[in-house]
């Protein structure tokens, strides 16, 4: 059971797309919360963990976690001003994506500004006429074919 242990601390769930979408729904970002749907994510889609048991073990046993290792693993180079300044720009619009209201998002959308978080979708006009119907209308109940 140990080794499942292991392998969901190691687990990158900031790689993985759909963790981080369902991540950015939530708003309150309490660490216990956070670990449980961690773990509700791992026992979903990578493999069965028993939240009691690892909540146990990991308050019991002294071992290395993802946050404990990060100063030590962190690659040298340009490449880790890149992932630092992305993860920082992806946290930032996360926040600012969960703290808005309804009110705040409507006043933004009625004065024309753009929506944190809003996927912008390239609409343009085919400036063709319709397509007529192929399709015969279908006759209604109270209609008699003749």
């Amino acid at each position: 059971m140990e080794s499942v242990f292991f392998r969901f601390d190691s687990f990158d769930f900031e790689s993985d797309r759909r963790f981080v979408d369902g991540l950015k729904t939530v708003r309150d970002r309490d660490r216990d919360k956070v670990l449980d749907m961690k773990l509700f994510f791992y026992n979903r889609f990578v493999e069965p963990i028993d939240r009691t048991s690892y909540k146990q073990w990991s308050s019991a046993s002294p071992h290395v976690t993802q946050t404990d290792c990060g100063d030590e693993a962190t690659p040298s180079g340009s490449d880790s001003d890149i992932s630092s300044n992305q993860t920082a720009e992806t946290s930032a619009e996360t926040e600012a994506t969960q703290q808005l209201s309804f009110a705040e998002v409507m006043r933004l959308v009625q004065e024309g500004k753009e929506v944190p978080g809003a996927k912008k979708v390239d609409v343009k006009p085919t400036n063709q006429n319709p397509t007529p119907s192929a399709m015969e209308r279908r006759l209604k109940p109270w209609e008699t074919s003749k």
